[in-house]
């Protein structure tokens, strides 16, 4: 198992990427949104939105850190948190590329892609410390951030801008489509139909969403980071996030239990199959 070494100083953190408040903000906002993707998706896109904003500002700080060759252990927990909102894709969700909000995500996930070619290529070994690259956790096991866990984040993060340019492809195409009907046309939501949910989807974005938790406290707690937790809360760049997640969680559940939202007809598909 892999452990600090005497030569190993311990690691401190930013905790204004990832300290307590950030990451309970954002864990809240990832549970906000897959609740009303699911129960309530006429409000989805507003969510997005606030989700984008908070991720964007988060991502512009990865990039400030990195340039200072911060610690790579760091710039990966952040990357965690960035796609961890990826949990919230249940169905309709994906079918959004063509407005503005899906086609801003999409430009998001293809910069974060971006980012990750250049870490896993080029960066990591210059954001790693002297003397302990072979300690620095990665995932469960604990697997160091040098072995076989490089190379499938070398894959992951081709595949992932690979995906994502066809995606911004497909969302331009889309837009262009959506426009020719005029703008009224092109800015309206989809209206008169039930709300759809792929139940594997959802139970892959659940799953996605525990994953990503689990891993960024593990993480935290297997490389000993100090200073990101409760003692350093109480910072405007971890109250904003903190806030913002906290109230959305707290609104969609508010909305889903005094709009009787639990019990609104939708239609549910398995593997495309159309349940009822």
């Amino acid at each position: 198992m892999a452990s600090l070494s005497p030569s190993c100083p311990p690691l401190v953190g930013n905790s204004d990427l990832y300290g307590l408040g950030v990451r309970i903000g954002l864990y809240s906002q990832w549970i906000a949104t897959l609740l009303t993707t699911v129960l309530d998706s006429a409000d989805e896109g507003d969510l997005r939105l606030l989700n984008l904003i908070v991720q964007t500002a988060i991502f512009l700080g990865l990039c400030t850190e990195s340039s200072r060759r911060a610690s790579a252990v760091g710039a990966l927990i952040t990357q965690i948190l960035l796609c961890g909102s990826l949990s919230s894709v249940t169905g309709d969700g994906i079918t959004y590329f063509g407005h503005a909000s899906g086609f801003l995500r999409v430009l998001f996930y293809t910069a974060l892609s971006a980012y990750g070619i250049w870490f896993w290529f080029a960066g990591l070994p210059l954001m790693l410390r002297p003397g302990c690259d072979d300690v620095a956790v990665a995932f469960f096991g604990p697997t160091t951030i040098t072995g076989w866990f490089r190379s499938l984040g070398k894959a992951l993060s081709v595949a992932g801008l690979v995906v994502c340019v066809a995606l911004v492809a497909f969302s331009v195409h889309s837009s262009l489509r959506r426009f020719r009907r005029g703008l009224r046309a092109g800015f309206a939501r989809p209206s008169g139909r039930r709300p759809q949910v792929e139940i594997v989807l959802m139970l892959l974005s659940m799953g996605l969403l525990g994953l990503s938790i689990a891993t960024v406290e593990y993480l935290i707690r297997a490389n000993a980071i100090q200073g990101v937790g409760v003692d350093q809360i109480g910072s405007v760049a971890q109250l904003i996030p903190l806030l913002a997640g906290v109230l959305a969680c707290f609104l969609s559940l508010w909305r889903v239990l005094t709009h009787g939202l639990l019990f609104r007809t939708r239609c549910w598909f398995f593997l495309g199959w159309h349940l009822r």
